[in-house]
């Protein structure tokens, strides 16, 4: 507040010094004092003009010497000088009666002096100091209760945040740790704000899916030992035998040996083609050629299911088509849609493949009439390492990474796939090219 007050009586000084010189500089300081509630005294060393706007202020009762002596210090000072006034105050005591304990500052006087046009003009600004302590022990009894309701709102305002936002996070980061040591069921939907609310559900997202991870890699192990453990029995045993006992030695045995060593063979490359298509390691040679002889001649390749096994094969198409695309690695997808078809057929042994060509496209579907896959399973059979059914009728060798090769194959062509089931009512392998040229059928 004292701050406040110099600087107006030196701001009032600067403007009364602005307007020496001019003609109405008495009307110009009466205004200035009216405005800013301050008193106003000009005096000129020369002539003695005094210019007043206020005669009742306290600068009016300076006496002459007074007068001389506050110029005389402020020119010792630089031209300028603040002089502050103080009354005794006094305190009441019903003993000792009233008595002084101290001063407290009433006014406020600067002087400056100033030197225009050879004279030196005194220019004395005077301005009253309202008392503020009653204002200043109020201000600081509110500031005390305020300060106490801030921060025992704070602390209220922290614990709640604590509750609602750090502890959640706190639980999720320990949950989230937890997940290296195995452990997926530590964390638990429901959360206080949306941003914690979606980050809990990503990571118990990121939980089931390294569960389901994990528990595909487990049944990778299982299925893998087993086909290993399976011909690797076969080959070491027959081998043995034909050590132990040479009229063992027969083209049968052998080629006993020479197919489970096909069998291992079989399987490793299907490992081996699956880590490479999912690191992007394998390119697709676009080429076109007949999807129809294609189709023929996998199937020469099932024959022995047809002879020995009374498997019905049917190929249904109305003319040979050409398509773009990589014909060994389609030949696989082939292969395995067909494979499947046989191992899930059971006791109904008939497998249909149709080619049908719609709209420029050209449609493959492989068909058994075997149980069919539950509608909850079927979007997983062409996820890595899963089986619809571990303990079908047919005794197969697949590591269950068929379809997800598949799957792979197909997705690097860009073309359409799916397969549609019911249980007990077989299922359908289908996917679908572009077309880019039909031919007759050759005679």
């Amino acid at each position: 507040y004292e701050m406040v007050k110099k600087n107006d009586l030196i701001n009032t000084a600067n403007e009364v010094e602005d307007y020496l010189g001019y003609s109405n500089l008495n009307e110009l300081i009466q205004q200035n004092s009216d405005f800013n509630e301050i008193c106003i005294m000009v005096i000129n060393e020369n002539d003695g003009l005094t210019l007043n706007s206020n005669i009742g202020c306290p600068i009016n009762r300076l006496s002459e010497a007074d007068l001389i002596y506050y110029t005389d210090e402020a020119i010792k000072n630089g031209g300028t000088l603040m002089v502050e006034t103080a009354v005794p105050t006094v305190e009441i005591n019903q003993k000792e009666g009233a008595k002084s304990v101290g001063k407290a500052f009433d006014s406020l006087m600067y002087f400056k002096v100033v030197n225009y046009q050879g004279s030196n003009y005194f220019i004395i600004v005077n301005s009253n100091i309202t008392p503020i302590n009653a204002t200043t022990r109020t201000l600081s009894i509110q500031l005390l209760f305020i300060s106490i309701i801030v921060i025992g709102a704070t602390l209220i305002l922290t614990y709640i945040l604590t509750k609602r936002f750090v502890e959640p996070i706190e639980k999720i980061n320990l949950a989230a740790k937890e997940l290296s040591e195995g452990k997926y069921n530590s964390l638990h939907k429901g959360a206080n704000s949306k941003e914690i609310y979606e980050l809990n559900d990503t990571l118990v997202q990121a939980a089931d899916d390294i569960n389901k991870a994990d528990k595909a890699k487990r049944d990778l192990i299982a299925n893998v030992s087993h086909d290993l453990r399976t011909p690797l029995t076969m080959i070491g045993g027959y081998g043995e035998m034909m050590l132990d006992l040479p009229d063992e030695k027969t083209d049968e045995n052998i080629k006993v040996i020479v197919d489970e060593a096909k069998r291992l063979s079989s399987l490793v490359n299907d490992l081996l083609d699956f880590s490479k298509l999912q690191e992007n390691k394998i390119e697709i040679n676009a080429e076109e050629f007949n999807l129809t002889l294609l189709i023929k001649n996998v199937l020469t390749k099932y024959n022995f299911f047809v002879q020995s096994e009374n498997f019905d094969i049917r190929f249904n198409y109305d003319e040979e088509v050409i398509v773009k695309g990589d014909d060994l690695r389609i030949s696989q997808v082939l292969h395995n849609f067909i494979s499947n078809a046989i191992n899930y057929s059971g006791e109904n042994k008939k497998i249909i493949i149709n080619q049908t060509v719609e709209n420029e496209f050209v449609k493959i579907e492989v068909i058994d009439f075997g149980r069919g896959i539950d509608k909850a399973s079927l979007p997983l059979i062409w996820d890595r390492y899963y089986k619809a059914d571990k303990e079908h009728l047919r005794s197969t060798t697949g590591s269950g990474i068929g379809l997800a090769i598949a799957k792979e194959i197909l997705e690097l062509h860009n073309v359409e796939y799916g397969a549609d089931s019911n249980l007990n009512e077989g299922s359908v392998f289908y996917f679908k090219m572009p077309v880019v040229n039909l031919k007759n059928e050759l005679s």
